[in-house]
């Protein structure tokens, strides 16, 4: 069976080609009779408009750059994952594609998302992972790329491009205010060199729930990097300095902190009840400790409602920035029940 075309569609309907060509992109022009049996028509048909002659009459092509990093240590990237899962589906559910490119630091993904936007094959841009020196936005502004950025311009506080960010000190504060109720008093904080400013806020977090405990904070807190190794031997000096529970600033460190505690248990603690992580990945919810999680899924479709706000001038306008709570995930123990915490 030929695939329907509007010289096709305007035939069965004896009308002109330009009427159902009005009813798909500017229905305003064509009477509301006319309108909606054109409308029914087409959708009996399974008539699906023409992306590339789409393109080439409005200029746009209606699809969204994003950048796919590797996961490094299957554990840390799910989040990431989520996030892209729902950047897609938010985009589709206005009309827009995204297309993935795959970089390992900011410029080789700045020189992917120049190169499609100046070729013409893309409208813009969904920025992630911003940090105080990121480039990215300045260079995209300079070539006039639209873009929004999941996390906060670091470096340009009054930066002109919208953005969604989370705070991550409110579910780290929570995480150690839920150690302290399970009776944990010397309670450390592990947190990620690699992730310097997000590291900073998830730090806060920690000292924010430790407040009012009379102990020397200095000494439990652990800055190393990223990994579950890294983890392992900083939850090992918490321990010999008296130590019995740990915030984290990643799941990966989280399970590496969580093997010391089976390795060296508390008495009267189950070790997956003494360490909170970040991220709430698998890994966490299979063995059992408090994580706390990322709303991804309302981020996303905030950013894409700001960045189509930025594409198309018959759109309300939206909030240019945007800063949701992370919430914690408190569990206790492995295979028993889970409880959020905002």
């Amino acid at each position: 069976m030929a695939r329907p075309t509007l010289i096709s569609l305007a035939k069965e309907l004896g009308v002109s080609r330009q009427t159902v060509s009005n009813v798909i992109n500017a229905p305003h022009l064509v009477k509301t009779s006319t309108r909606e049996r054109v409308r029914e028509h087409i959708e009996r048909s399974g008539y699906r408009p023409s992306a590339a002659a789409r393109a080439l009459r409005t200029n746009r092509t209606k699809i969204v750059g994003m950048r796919m990093s590797p996961v490094l240590d299957g554990i840390n990237g799910s989040v990431m994952d989520r996030y892209l899962h729902a950047a897609t589906e938010a985009l589709e559910e206005r009309g827009y594609h995204p297309v993935l490119v795959t970089a390992s630091g900011e410029q080789e993904e700045l020189a992917a998302l120049t190169g499609l936007y100046e070729t013409g094959l893309v409208d813009a841009a969904m920025l992630a992972y911003t940090s105080p020196l990121d480039s990215r936005p300045a260079e995209l502004r300079r070539i006039g790329m639209p873009f929004v950025a999941f996390g906060r311009p670091w470096g340009e506080l009054d930066a002109p491009h919208p953005w969604v960010d989370i705070d991550n000190a409110i579910g780290v504060e929570e995480g150690t205010r839920l150690l302290r109720e399970r009776g944990h008093t010397r309670i450390g904080f592990i947190g990620s060199s690699d992730f310097s400013m997000i590291d900073r806020d998830r730090r806060e977090g920690w000292l924010r729930g430790m407040k009012g405990v009379d102990e020397n904070l200095a000494e439990l807190d652990m800055c190393v990097p990223e990994g579950i190794e890294h983890g392992f031997r900083a939850m090992r000096i918490l321990r010999d300095r008296g130590a019995t529970a740990a915030a984290c600033g990643t799941d990966s460190l989280a399970l590496g902190a969580l093997s010391v505690l089976y390795e060296s248990p508390v008495e009267g603690f189950h070790p997956a009840e003494s360490i909170v992580g970040f991220d709430d990945s698998p890994v966490a919810a299979a063995l059992g400790f408090s994580s706390v999680i990322q709303p991804v899924e309302e981020v996303a479709p905030l950013l894409v409602s700001q960045l189509i706000s930025e594409l198309e001038d018959d759109v309300e306008p939206c909030d240019r920035r945007v800063v949701l709570p992370s919430v914690l995930r408190a569990r206790v123990g492995p295979g028993l029940p889970v409880r959020l915490r905002s």
